[in-house]
């Protein structure tokens, strides 16, 4: 039968497919921006979070590239005192992962450096490690279920979390990866190890 044939070698694509996306998901930082917007970022003060009006931060930014966004920028101060604020516009968040920022904040005799880091991603989100590890798991123990009371009904149905996840990698991409043709190829692969195994397993309910 092709259920009873395909279970060693989906098995195996499985193993695959979920190394290959914890590798993906392993990156993280605190301050996540949406690709193509602006990103306003605050400066809190350095002396127990008051500055006096007199105070001058100055900013650089970098993009992951390590191209330079922003050079030596002055930080508007809030009217409360309590932070320093600058914006990056958002032709310039086009680049995907993470973004450096440095330079100092001076108040009379007290000087801190800024230095910090935020992570740019096609939507919005931080690390989905665990969201893609729990539907890619619900996925695999539908499939060998299915593959284990030999119905290739319930395979079928436990590639849909495969579908989701691939299309999910399609639209929004995946955090970490900047090259777009890297995040394409990656979905075109998990997408087609769902749509082999359902096939696959189609074609067995058709022939009976």
């Amino acid at each position: 039968m092709i259920l009873y044939n395909m279970e060693q070698v989906n098995k195996n694509l499985l193993v695959f497919l979920f190394v290959g996306v914890f590798l993906l998901t392993s990156i993280s930082a605190e301050l996540v921006f949406k690709q193509n917007t602006d990103v306003d970022l605050k400066i809190v003060c350095i002396n127990a979070g008051f500055c006096s009006s007199t105070t001058d931060c100055n900013v650089s930014v970098f993009d992951p590239n390590e191209n330079v966004l922003l050079d030596g920028v002055k930080a508007t101060q809030a009217a409360s005192l309590a932070y320093h604020n600058v914006t990056i516009i958002g032709n310039l968040t086009q680049a995907l992962g993470e973004y450096r920022v440095g330079g100092f904040c001076k108040d009379g005799s007290v000087t801190e450096l800024i230095d910090f880091t935020f992570l740019v991603t096609p939507s919005g989100l931080a690390n989905l490690f665990n969201f893609y590890t729990i539907i890619l798991l619900i996925s695999a123990v539908v499939i060998f279920f299915g593959f284990w009371i030999r119905d290739p009904w319930i395979v079928m149905f436990g590639t849909f979390g495969l579908y989701f996840v691939g299309l999910f990698f399609l639209l929004f991409g995946i955090v970490g990866v900047k090259d777009t043709t890297t995040t394409y190829a990656i979905s075109i692969i998990i997408l087609g190890i769902a749509g082999y195994i359902s096939i696959k397993t189609g074609i067995e309910v058709f022939n009976g």
